[in-house]
């Protein structure tokens, strides 16, 4: 039986797990569903009275934060909660180049020179004992909001609020940094006031690619409806700068338009533009910093060209092989801001666990990204004794090291992502959520697989087999990289279509009139019209 009105949707939720109508209900309404009492995560009642104590004796409080979306929209969102709370805040935000990344000795130094009597990290600091003792050796007081994995106990006194540890009763663990943060604003506020910081909430839990299901769902789904509404003068001008209708907002355009920009300042520049513009309270200062942000943003995308160019180009040169199990490459001049750009690019396109980094004299650091299955993490720390520093979690990770042991560490994460693998190489699966015939390629079957929003990491846009479909007009995008068409159905109706990476594929489709497809199927608008667009995922022979 179907689970909801419509066989197509119903075949996708049950490959997505749902198997009973109550449960698919619930996740056709996630703005309906509830969380769980937030003084089940460890140390969260204990950070709450911290800062209320704090506020109330009038002392300094310094939030500090992490240089990416999660990072930036947890330290905007608690700024806001304290200042309204009668604090006075004083935000702080590493530089990627000058500070490095998280809680570092120079960040501590930072802290210092405020004269803080409490520290709030937020998006970090689990992977730092020894700066939070430094600062507990000042008499300063530290409360610890994350979400990483971490090694080790942090010093007494620290109140640690993380979903991570081991006596973490809350019953959803895959909470972005800023997610965990909310969950320390309820208990502040009380869920009825907390509700209205929830677009914070959206961007950071999307743009930090955590899970969507469970409670991320839920707060993703509230943010969202939040955030089309919002007044907050960055999120407007963002939208402005952007061509992004700020009423139209979904996942897809927080993650691919909205995020990269906030994400722009911290990878190219300094990472306070981003902030200032999330914490903007009138049009005049939130204009100029939009504009900043969008033009920071078009020349990382061309530094990430230049970069993710140059490392193939390695790739080449070092014989890499299709057969090799990983991939590290290091240049001079790679930006530390753009090198985990690259590596997500690498691995779409080897689908190889891959680590990018900037050399810089005799050290190299930069990012690791992986492929569903091999936790770079635990990939990483097989070499922990040729590190010099790293941390991260399953899908992502940053790391440093001497230059001259790169080589050995490459040696044996090759043979440890293998033993990962349990001797077999990662290989790409496409997984089907559903089939349909191609006549139900319309703008109707669009409306319907938006029910299925918001779309992220563990809720991905539905994949749909189509079978017999024809196509005309195939060619290679100018760069030769892409696999432009357009695909036609039995009504001889025509839709653009795109396959992103197979320019190599054009070949394929010489003399096979008609072929089997697995889509995505979005809108695409222009001028004002709506159209179908496919995002081919593979195609075959029709059969």
């Amino acid at each position: 039986p179907n689970l909801v009105d419509h066989p197509l949707l119903s075949a996708i939720l049950r490959s997505r797990g749902i198997s009973t109508t109550e449960e698919a209900t619930r996740f056709l309404t996630p703005s309906r569903g509830t969380l769980a009492d937030a003084r089940l995560l460890p140390d969260a009642e204990d950070a709450a009275q911290r800062l209320r104590d704090a506020i109330a004796d009038g002392r300094r409080i310094v939030v500090f934060g992490d240089y990416d979306v999660d990072g930036l929209t947890s330290t905007a969102m608690l700024v806001r909660v304290l200042r309204r709370l009668g604090a006075a805040p004083i935000p702080l935000i590493p530089h990627r180049i000058r500070d490095g990344y998280g809680l570092t000795a120079r960040a501590v130094d930072r802290i210092l020179a405020e004269q803080p009597d409490l520290v709030v990290t937020v998006d970090c600091g689990s992977s730092s004992p020894i700066e939070l003792q430094t600062l507990l050796d000042h008499g300063i007081d530290a409360i610890v909001i994350d979400h990483h994995h971490y090694s080790g106990a942090l010093p007494d006194g620290v109140a640690f609020i993380s979903p991570r540890r081991p006596d973490n009763a809350y019953p959803f663990a895959d909470l972005a940094a800023v997610g965990v943060t909310y969950m320390l604003i309820r208990l502040l506020l009380g869920d009825d006031d907390a509700q209205m910081y929830l677009p914070y909430v959206a961007l950071g839990s999307v743009a930090d690619v955590v899970s969507l299901r469970g409670e991320n769902r839920i707060l993703v789904a509230r943010g969202i409806s939040k955030l089309r509404r919002w007044l907050l003068p960055g999120i407007i001008a963002l939208c402005a700068n952007a061509g992004v209708p700020q009423a139209d907002l979904s996942s897809w355009h927080i993650g691919f338009t909205i995020g990269p920009r906030i994400n722009a300042a911290g990878r190219i520049d300094d990472p306070t533009l981003a902030l200032d513009l999330l914490l903007a309270d009138d049009e005049t200062t939130a204009t100029p910093l939009a504009a900043q942000l969008n033009a920071l943003n078009e020349h990382r995308r061309s530094e990430t060209t230049r970069v993710l160019r140059e490392a193939e180009e390695q790739l080449r040169a070092s014989g890499w092989r299709p057969t090799d199990p990983a991939i590290v490459v290091a240049g001079e001049g790679w930006s530390n801001g753009i090198v985990g750009l690259v590596a997500s690019r690498l691995v779409d396109q080897y689908y190889r666990p891959t680590i990018v980094l900037e050399r810089d004299g005799e050290i190299v650091r930069g990012s690791a990204r992986s492929v569903p299955g091999v936790d770079i993490v635990d990939a990483i720390s097989a070499s922990q004794d040729l590190l010099d520093r790293f941390g991260g979690h399953a899908a992502a990770a940053g790391l440093s090291m001497r230059y001259e042991v790169l080589g050995k560490f490459t040696d044996e994460l090759n043979a440890t992502v293998l033993d990962l693998c349990r001797g077999r190489l990662p290989e790409r699966e496409i997984v089907i959520d559903a089939e349909t015939i191609a006549n139900d390629l319309d703008l109707g079957t669009v409306d319907l697989l938006q029910r299925l929003e918001p779309f992220g990491a563990g809720n991905e846009e539905p994949r749909i087999l189509v079978r017999g479909v024809g196509h005309r007009s195939a060619r290679a995008s100018n760069d030769g990289r892409h696999l432009l068409l357009h695909v036609t159905d039995d009504r001889n109706r025509s839709h653009k279509a795109v396959f992103f990476n197979a320019g190599d594929r054009l070949a394929e489709l010489t003399n096979t009139p008609k072929i089997d497809i697995v889509t995505r199927i979005r809108r695409d608008t222009w001028n004002g019209r709506d159209n179908l667009e496919l995002h081919l995922e593979d195609f075959r022979p029709a059969t």
